[in-house]
């Protein structure tokens, strides 16, 4: 297989140079990019690293759960979810498509990472496990509302500045980071609000703050998104670079794309946290209601 690259001065920082499907055509120069006369446009990744860490995460939810009376079948049942969502995340085209490619494929992955994952591995814990995890030094302090909500803001914020966004898609170490750090954040901030985790807090929000807290949550994410979408010019230079895997949809569609994605699809699992909490809220005060009425023999 034969190809050829036409401009020497662009740059691929992260992995073999992006390549365009040329069919049966010869391989030829098409704007600057290589192109291929046959071969696959993306592949599936495996990174020896990830799956480690999925098995020590499954295997340390097991010891967790070994001495946890109120452990059930529902928790190993949220954990493989959540383990799943980071695979999906990290081991299959979704990297890399996002890698090389797309930016609105990078952002989902961010929010998979970030959002999903996060309030599933948290729902994999009774509360007699999520007890025992605070014991571990720190883990009390960081995910007390307040910390939760500064951490995962700075976070958010940080990682999509230009400067830093730029360096993940040429340094892997840095990369790899940086989805730690979205998986660690997004768990921080969803601890205050999962009822077994919430449970652990010093500060025990009542539903009302709960629903405030969710919603204080949206902004940061909102600020990053909205900048995406209004903005007349590309904000990551990586993207500009790229080949274009559709006519037409340019760097600054791709990014437009990317701000929406995550301001609706990173608003899914917060939505439907706030939409628990407020039902049994809900349920709650017409079951007090009930009681009252009962003693006062009003029927």
């Amino acid at each position: 297989m034969s190809w050829s690259w036409s401009s020497s001065s662009s740059r691929w920082p992260r992995g073999p140079r992006p390549t365009l499907f040329a069919s049966d055509r010869n391989p030829h120069e098409i704007r600057g990019y290589a192109v291929i006369s046959r071969g696959p446009l993306v592949t599936w990744p495996f990174d020896v690293s990830v799956y480690a860490g999925l098995v020590l995460v499954f295997f340390g939810h097991a010891w967790l759960a070994r001495g946890a009376p109120d452990a059930r079948r529902k928790h190993t049942i949220y954990l493989l979810a959540g383990l799943l969502t980071l695979w999906v995340a990290l081991e299959t085209p979704v990297d890399t498509v996002s890698d090389r490619y797309l930016d609105s494929v990078h952002m989902l992955q961010h929010v998979l990472l970030a959002f999903v994952a996060p309030p599933l591995l948290l729902l994999g814990l009774s509360r007699a496990m999520a007890a025992r995890l605070v014991r571990v030094p720190g883990v009390r302090v960081l995910t007390e509302p307040v910390q939760a909500q500064v951490i995962a803001a700075a976070v958010m914020i940080a990682w999509h500045a230009p400067p830093l966004y730029d360096a993940t898609l040429s340094n892997e170490g840095l990369h790899v980071v940086e989805h730690l750090m979205f998986i660690a954040s997004g768990v921080v901030l969803y601890w205050p609000i999962i009822e077994a985790t919430s449970a652990q807090a010093r500060w025990q929000m009542s539903p009302g703050a709960k629903l405030v807290y969710m919603l204080l949550a949206t902004l940061p994410q909102d600020g990053v998104a909205l900048a995406l979408i209004f903005s007349r010019v590309p904000f990551y230079e990586y993207y500009t670079h790229v080949p274009r895997l559709i006519a037409g949809f340019t760097a600054l569609i791709d990014q437009t794309v990317a701000g929406a994605v995550l301001m609706i699809v990173g608003k899914v699992t917060l939505a439907v946290a706030a939409l628990v909490v407020f039902f049994r809220w809900f349920g709650a005060e017409q079951a007090a209601d009930r009681g009252i009425e009962s003693k006062l023999g009003v029927r």
